[in-house]
């Protein structure tokens, strides 16, 4: 009976404070439902009262003593609000409370951050961690690999469009040199399939607005243009170009824009060699050439240790383009194929092939400074060097370092050293 009158009295006292107020849109009425049901004042089809419970007037009867759950109200008198009592303390004695002040910042990055190497793998793998006396830094040429072949595609052809997915499936990074201006060139730059190939990792580089020969008016701008036209249409810095006709005034023009400029001769590039790197050699097959013909290209490369680029224009079982001695699709992918049958030759494209042989040459002419049993290498890369590049070292023993930070042994058998870091230690 009790227990009746205390609820009823109760209902009615908050029935009393909804009344005559305004409802605060903050205050979320169904936290006092318990107190009712449903369609009596004060339950949560009711607005509450917007003044909070502490600061309305007591009840007559009411005591200075606050209430608590085991003492009954007075009899007649309704049951009051109860504040709960505040939270415990969350500090349980295994942490302790922070102190801002006593907080460390964490140590600033050794050198610039640079992201992680997209060096394609080689090697089975379980070379155990060199453990002799320190020294014997070597860099590994093309990457560890026995030779490297570079395919690469010039003019924004049409059947280069036409065969792309065929290209595509051979799982190979590419290069294709665009020409950005006049028809069909212009109309072909358009076709989604270059933003596609971009896509798939292949590269797109220069081969100049109008494709001019030697005596060609304006030959600098010509190339600056058809590089502006890629910036802007698809979004990249251009790092290579191919020479139009493999003409030798783009040699001067290439070296004070790009990382390589590839040109015609064909002349197998050895690591370390004299090769100008704005006059880089490619093997163009003759038109229809057969898979043996370019087998023999890669054995040729992979016996000598080298880097070959490859070129073609197009390809003769499509629509007819004018393409430059064009092959055929099938003997032409029959040849990438047997390329990478071979496991120990890197494909990949002239950036990033040209940018680890550029590398390598750059690294082959550093005296390292020596002091307390520890040597340092310190470089500058060449002019229009793409960023997060590699290279692969195996040392005799001791441990290196790049900053404060210790290089990884790779079981594959290799090191790999940030280049945008600008130095390597070794040391005991």
């Amino acid at each position: 009976m009790r227990n009746s009158v205390r609820w009823a009295a109760l209902a009615a006292l908050l029935g009393q404070f909804s009344c005559g107020s305004d409802p605060s849109p903050q205050m979320d009425t169904r936290s006092i439902a318990p107190f009712g049901s449903a369609g009596a004042p004060g339950n949560a089809m009711t607005p509450a009262q917007s003044t909070p419970p502490s600061e309305l007037a007591p009840p007559p009867g009411a005591t200075d003593a606050p209430p608590t759950n085991d003492t009954p109200p007075a009899e007649g008198q309704p049951t009051p609000v109860l504040t709960p009592p505040p939270p415990p303390e969350m500090n349980t004695g295994e942490m302790p409370p922070l102190d801002p002040d006593a907080m460390e910042a964490p140590p600033p990055p050794a050198g610039p951050l640079v992201p992680p190497s997209t060096l394609p793998p080689f090697g089975a793998g379980g070379v155990p961690q060199p453990a002799g006396a320190v020294g014997g830094l070597r860099v590994l040429n093309w990457a560890g690999f026995a030779a490297a072949i570079s395919y690469t595609f010039d003019d924004t052809l049409a059947s280069q469009i036409q065969h792309y997915q065929e290209l595509n499936a051979l799982d190979v990074p590419m290069t294709f040199y665009l020409i950005t201006a006049g028809n069909p060139y212009a109309q072909n730059l358009q076709d989604p399939v270059w933003r596609q190939a971009l896509q798939d990792g292949h590269e797109l580089g220069n081969h100049t607005a109008t494709h001019q020969n030697t005596g060609g008016p304006n030959l600098p701008g010509d190339t600056d243009t058809g590089e502006a036209t890629l910036e802007r249409m698809f979004g990249i810095t251009v790092y290579t170009m191919a020479a139009p006709f493999g003409a030798d005034d783009y040699i001067n023009i290439a070296s004070t824009r790009y990382l390589i400029n590839r040109d015609t001769q064909d002349v197998p590039i050895l690591a370390n060699d004299a090769t100008n790197p704005f006059s880089l050699p490619c093997f163009i097959p003759p038109t229809n050439a057969t898979t043996a013909m370019f087998n023999a290209k890669v054995d040729d490369t992979r016996t000598r240790g080298a880097w070959r680029t490859v070129l073609v224009h197009g390809f003769t079982n499509s629509a007819s383009d004018g393409a430059f001695q064009p092959v055929d699709i099938s003997q032409f992918t029959a040849g990438v194929r047997y390329t990478k049958s071979l496991g120990n030759v890197w494909t990949d494209t002239v950036v990033k092939v040209g940018a680890y042989w550029r590398a390598q040459k750059t690294f082959s002419t550093l005296t390292p400074a020596t002091a307390n049993g520890s040597s340092t290498w310190t470089w500058t890369l060449p002019d229009h060097f793409p960023p997060g590049q590699y290279l692969r070292v195996t040392v005799t023993g001791g441990t290196l370092r790049q900053g404060d930070a210790t290089v990884p042994w790779d079981p594959h058998g290799y090191y790999e050293i940030a280049l945008d870091r600008g130095s390597v230690r070794l040391s005991p």
